[in-house]
Formats: structure tokens, sequence, C-alpha cells
């Protein structure tokens, strides 16, 4: 994974949005976060950020340790 710019996680979430992947630099490199945008095929009718790494795809539960962290990276793993 190439650095990038540390973001907080209120950037992390603008990136999320503009469908990018995200993680934090202490998780295990497949561990990344992404956002699903339901469509009209989804049985979800809001958006949900969830966590995929090479166990699968889950709904994320965020921790207050991970929202207040300010190490952010954008997530250059591939699926």
């Amino acid at each position: 994974m190439e650095k990038n710019k540390d973001m907080t996680f209120s950037e992390a979430l603008d990136a999320l949005k503009a469908g990018k992947a995200v993680r934090l630099p202490h998780w295990k490199r497949d561990v990344r976060i992404l956002l699903q945008t339901p469509d009209e095929h989804s049985k979800m009718t809001a958006p949900y950020l969830y966590v995929e790494s090479r166990f699968g795809r889950v709904p994320w539960v965020v921790t207050q340790i991970e929202l207040m962290s300010n190490v952010w990276e954008l997530s250059t793993e591939t699926e």
C-alpha cells in the first residue's frame, strides 16, 4: 500500500461517499471499509458502511477509537 495523507474520519467519510475505500494503518492489509448505496434491487433502503477482508463482507460496527482516529488512509488494495 502506498502511503497517503492521514485523514480524520470525517475526511474518510467524504472519500467513501466519493467511491473510495478507506482503512486504518494498523489493520491487516486486506481489511478496508466501503460504502454501499442501495439501488432498486437492494434489500436495504439506506446507505451503509461495510468491512471487506479475505473473510468476506460484513456490516461495519465502528468503535469510538476508530471514529476519533486522525490516521485514516485510502485503501489501494484491489478486489
